[in-house]
């Protein structure tokens, strides 16, 4: 089959490449190789940073002067969706890579923008404590945003800046939401949910607190602003807006790097599988493939059913109604299932591995 304009995604990234079809192989240049994933091809070995592989122990992986990438995934664990009929391939790191930098401490960089269509990084506030807050407006968290502006304002001379990040798809359903609040920090737009694939979210709201050197000081928690909603989520806010006082004024945290690492979740195979059919699903759906965007979320579903960012996060996106029915299902499910939130599933997975 002759080349075609292919869509490579991964980690919220939209690449374009010329690839070929054959089967159920995808066959690409060796040398798009390194701007596509960041590996390079010298002498029949695979390189990346300190980590070589030898394509001679591989056979079929790469063949002449191209490479397919489907081959090239499963060799490297790498959890993908494609469509070959609208010519996507959507690839998630894989469990070994993203635990790695997770469990490296460094808060992953990002990009995003304003209502204004500002850029803001999160490496632009290094020298200064930053408070990380993901929300979504199909979630009540969309009330703290009001609280989450009064806490900056009340910290911000000690060195404090917050960033929120809305998780919605679709920035209409935001921005009411951030207008409102009049934040004078940083509110961020994330329509292909960019901080959760990097950070490996699965609830919002999610507040990470990054130290002035950009590392992780507290791991990624559900907490709220008030206790508004406390009658449904059972959570008291004050233990951690104390921690959070105590941390921007004396430096002073709870939590180790130590036991932030042990706090941090590993992702599962599945997990980071469902982040790969999500983002496809989220590229079909701006596509006008609704139908085949919703199989995608489905299959996404099915191997994560516990991540609100994926099941939830969709609803409004494939005709259900994400304060309905569905979204009570969804709920029982997830307390029948013991209520599975990141803290959680972090300590069962740390004491696997003891």
């Amino acid at each position: 089959m002759t080349q075609q304009t292919w869509t490579i995604l991964i980690d919220g990234k939209r690449q374009e490449a010329a690839a070929r079809l054959s089967g159920e192989q995808l066959w690409v240049a060796l040398d798009s190789l390194p701007a596509l994933l960041g590996w390079a091809v010298k002498d029949g070995t695979l390189c990346r940073q300190d980590r070589c592989i030898s394509l001679a122990a591989h056979p079929g992986v790469a063949s002449g002067t191209e490479i397919d990438l489907v081959a090239l995934a499963e060799l490297l664990n790498m959890p993908l969706a494609i469509s070959p009929e609208h010519h996507v391939l959507s690839l998630a790191q894989s469990p070994e890579q993203q635990s790695a930098v997770l469990m490296g401490g460094e808060a992953p960089d990002f990009a995003l923008a304003d209502l204004a269509g500002r850029i803001h990084r999160l490496s632009d506030y290094r020298g200064r404590k930053v408070l990380l807050v993901t929300w979504a407006s199909w979630c009540g968290c969309r009330e703290d945003l009001p609280e989450w502006q009064a806490h900056y304002q009340a910290l911000a001379a000690s060195g404090l800046t917050v960033i929120t990040v809305s998780q919605d798809a679709r920035v209409a359903d935001a921005a009411p939401f951030i207008e409102a609040a009049a934040p004078q920090h940083p509110a961020l737009l994330d329509p292909d949910h960019i901080v959760s694939h990097l950070y490996g979210l699965i609830n919002v709201p999610t507040v990470i607190w990054v130290d002035e050197a950009g590392r992780i000081s507290r791991p990624p928690r559900v907490e709220h602003a008030t206790n508004r909603f406390a009658f449904a989520h059972g959570l008291d806010c004050e233990p951690h807006l104390a921690a959070l006082r105590l941390w921007v004024e004396t430096g002073e945290t709870d939590f180790s790097a130590e036991a932030v690492r042990r706090a941090t979740m590993k992702p599962s195979f599945a997990e980071q599988q469902a982040r790969a059919h999500h983002a496809l699903a989220w590229h079909l759906y701006q596509a006008g493939a609704a139908e085949e965007a919703n199989a995608q979320w489905q299959a996404a579903i099915k191997l994560s059913p516990h991540d609100w960012t994926i099941r939830r996060g969709s609803m409004w996106l494939r005709g259900e109604n994400p304060f309905g029915a569905e979204f009570a299902e969804a709920w029982i499910e997830w307390e029948n299932a013991g209520r599975p939130d990141y803290a959680k599933l972090a300590a069962a997975r740390a004491e696997l591995v003891a």
